[in-house]
C-alpha cells in the first residue's frame, strides 16, 4: 500500500495531476498513522504480557524444582546451567504472541512484495536470487548465537552469584573485614567479560558474515537499477516506477529474510519452551525414580535396618558410603560419629530419601523404603540440620513451618519451643510470636546464630508423633548450657517416642551427647569402623571411639 502510493505521488509530482497527488498523501498518511496507533497498542501490549509471562515462567520454575523429590538439581551443574537459561529466555517467551503474528506479517509482506516486484515489471524479479544467500546466512548466525547462548551460561551464572554474594548480609560481615570488595568486584567483573565476550565474538562474527551477505545483494541491486534505468531511458518505464522499483527492491531482501529470521525467533521461543518441557521432563522422571506407593507404618513395630547400603552421587564414580549395614530397634536411638566427611549426613540424605542408594536396601519393618510412598513417608519424618535455613518470616511462621497443620496455633508453637529447651524465646521479642525476622523487611529484626538454631530446633520438634527424627549437629550454636538443657528435654522427647516406635538419630562430633544413645556408629571414610555401646567401644582401647573420646576429654581436663 505504502509503494504504491509513492509511486502515485511520484507521477502526480510529475504530470501535474492534483487528484492522484491528494489521493495518495492522504494513502499515505492514513498508512503511517495505522502503523504508528498499531506499534504504540502493540508495544504497550507486549509490555504488559512479557511481565505477566514473565511472573509466572518464574513461578513454574520454582514449583518444578521444588517438586523434585531429591537434592541433584542443586548440585548438578549442567542443571543450573539450564535453568540460567530458562530465566535469560522469559522474555522471549512473554514475546511469544508478538513473534507468532510479527512472523505472519513478514510472510504476508513477502509474498505481497514478490507480487509487487512482479507486476510492476518481472525484471525485477532479478534481483532476487542476489538476496537468497542471506537464507543461509541467517541460518549460521542462529547456530553461532545458540552456542554462545550455551556456552555463556555458566559465567553469567557465576557473575549472578558473585552480584549477589555483594548485597548479602551473611557474607557481608566477611567482605569487609577480609576487604574482599575489590577481589569479589574483579572476579565479578572477569565473570561478566567472559559471557559477554562469547557473546560479541558471537556478533562480531555474525555482522562480518552478514556484511559479506549485504554486499553481494548489493551487486545484483546496482545491476537491476542499472537494467530500471535503461528502460526508463527507452520509454519502457516511469520515473514513478523507478522510484517504487527502488522502494521494493531494497525492501527485497527483508522479504527473504525476515520470514527466515522470523522463524529464528520463533524457533528461539520454542527453545525457551522446550527448556519448560525438558524441566517438567526432569521432574517427571526424578519423581518416577523415587516412586513407591506403599502405606507408611502408623508406628514402628520392628526396625530401620540399612542393608549393605552403598551409594556415589550421580554423575561421580567416587563412592561416598561403601557396604553399610546396621539396624536400629524401634524405638531406639542412634549416634552417627566419625570426621567431616566421613559420610554421616549422606546416611541422613537417604533416609529422607533426598537420594536412592546405588548399592544395597533400606528396610522399615521389613519394608523397603523405596517401597513407601515418598509424600507419606517425609511426613513422618522431623529433623534438625546443623545448615538450618532461616525463614526471614514472623516468628510464628518460622517454627510454625515444622508443621504446617499447626501453623497459626500459638500453643503448639509454644510446646515446641519448650521441648527445645528456648520456652522463653520468644517472650523477648518485640512482638513476640509476631516478630518479622530479618532485618531487611520493614519491622524485622536480626537474631543471634544461637537464637536462629533454637528455632530450628523448635522447628523440628512441632511433629509429635514422626517415625524418625534427626539431630545434625543440633547444638553447634547453642552455649554448653543451653545444650545440657536441650539434651534433658531431648532425651525425655525420645523416652516419649519410644511408645510408638520412634526412631532417633543424632550426629554429633560432642561425645558428651552421644554416651546414652543404645547403639553409636563410628564412621571413617564412607564406612563403618566400629558399633556399639559408650561403655562397649571405650573398653576398645585402641578403637577409633576411645580414641577420639580421650583427644576430646583431654580438652576439657
Amino acid at each position: 500500500m505504502f509503494a504504491w502510493s509513492l509511486k502515485l505521488m511520484v507521477d502526480g509530482v510529475l504530470h501535474h495531476n492534483p487528484t492522484t497527488l491528494a489521493v495518495s498523501a492522504a494513502a499515505i498518511t492514513i498508512t503511517a498513522m495505522m502503523g504508528f496507533a498499531g506499534l504504540w497498542f502493540g508495544s504497550q501490549f507486549r509490555i504488559r504480557l512479557i511481565e505477566a509471562v514473565g511472573f509466572e515462567l518464574n513461578r513454574e520454575i520454582a514449583n518444578l524444582v521444588s517438586i523434585v523429590p531429591g537434592l541433584e538439581p542443586y548440585e548438578n551443574t549442567d542443571f543450573q546451567n539450564q535453568l540460567e537459561l530458562l530465566r535469560q529466555g522469559h522474555g522471549l517467551l512473554g514475546g511469544s504472541l508478538n513473534t507468532m503474528l510479527s512472523a505472519l506479517r513478514v510472510i504476508v509482506f513477502g509474498i505481497s512484495t514478490i507480487a509487487t516486484l512482479a507486476f510492476v515489471s518481472p525484471v525485477l524479479l532479478l534481483v532476487v536470487p542476489f538476496a537468497l544467500p542471506a537464507l543461509a546466512v541467517t541460518s549460521i548466525q542462529q547456530r553461532w548465537f545458540k552456542a554462545a547462548e550455551n556456552d555463556s551460561a555458566e559465567p553469567n551464572r557465576q557473575a549472578r552469584y558473585l552480584q549477589e554474594l555483594t548485597v548479602d548480609r551473611n557474607a557481608g560481615l566477611e567482605l569487609r573485614v577480609l576487604r574482599l570488595r575489590h577481589e569479589i568486584i574483579g572476579r565479578l567483573e572477569r565473570a561478566w567479560r567472559r559471557a559477554t565476550d562469547i557473546l560479541s565474538a558471537a556478533h562480531l562474527h555474525s555482522a562480518l558474515l552478514g556484511f559479506a551477505g549485504e554486499l553481494f545483494f548489493l551487486i545484483g541491486f546496482g545491476g537491476v537499477m542499472g537494467l530500471m534505468l535503461w528502460r526508463v531511458s527507452h520509454g519502457l518505464a516511469s520515473t514513478g516506477d523507478v522510484v517504487l522499483a527502488v522502494y521494493l527492491m531494497q525492501e527485497v531482501r527483508a522479504a527473504v529474510v525476515d520470514p527466515v529470521q522470523s522463524a529464528s525467533s520463533v524457533g528461539e521461543t520454542l527453545r525457551v519452551a522446550g527448556r519448560i518441557l525438558w524441566l517438567k521432563d526432569y521432574a517427571k522422571r526424578a519423581i518416577a525414580a523415587i516412586s513407591g506407593s506403599r502405606p507408611v507404618p502408623v508406628r514402628l513395630a520392628q526396625s530401620i535396618e540399612f542393608d549393605r547400603i552403598s551409594f556415589r552421587y550421580p554423575g561421580t564414580t567416587q563412592w561416598v558410603l561403601r557396604d553399610i549395614s546396621f539396624r536400629v530397634p524401634a524405638g531406639g536411638t542412634v549416634a552417627l560419629i566419625g570426621e567431616n566427611g566421613a559420610g554421616k549426613t549422606t546416611l541422613v540424605k537417604l533416609l529422607c530419601r533426598m537420594y536412592e542408594p546405588t548399592e544395597g536396601r533400606i528396610l522399615v519393618d521389613g519394608v523397603e523404603l523405596s517401597e513407601i510412598e515418598v509424600g507419606a513417608w517425609r511426613d513422618r519424618l522431623s529433623a534438625a540440620f546443623q545448615d538450618f535455613a532461616r525463614f526471614e518470616f514472623t516468628a510464628q511462621h518460622t517454627i510454625g513451618f515444622g508443621d504446617l497443620s499447626k501453623l497459626d496455633d500459638r500453643d503448639a508453637v509454644d510446646a515446641a519451643m519448650e521441648r527445645a529447651g528456648a520456652p522463653d524465646l520468644l517472650a523477648t521479642l518485640p512482638a513476640a510470636h509476631e516478630t518479622q525476622l530479618g532485618v531487611r523487611w520493614e519491622g524485622g529484626m536480626d537474631l543471634s546464630t544461637g537464637q536462629w538454631q533454637k528455632l530450628a530446633l523448635g522447628r523440628a520438634l512441632m511433629r509429635e508423633d514422626p517415625l524418625l527424627i534427626f539431630f545434625d549437629e543440633p547444638t553447634a550454636s547453642l552455649d554448653a548450657l543451653a545444650e545440657h538443657t536441650l539434651f534433658e528435654r531431648y532425651a525425655n522427647q525420645t523416652r516419649a517416642g519410644s511408645t510408638r516406635g520412634m526412631v532417633t538419630m543424632l550426629i554429633s562430633h560432642r561425645f558428651s551427647n552421644v554416651r546414652s544413645a543404645d547403639l553409636i556408629i563410628v564412621m571413617d571414610g564412607g564406612t563403618i569402623v566400629e558399633t556399639g555401646s559408650h561403655d562397649e567401644l571405650l573398653q576398645r582401647k585402641s578403637g577409633l571411639y576411645a580414641q577420639l573420646y580421650r583427644l576430646q576429654a583431654e580438652q576439657y581436663a
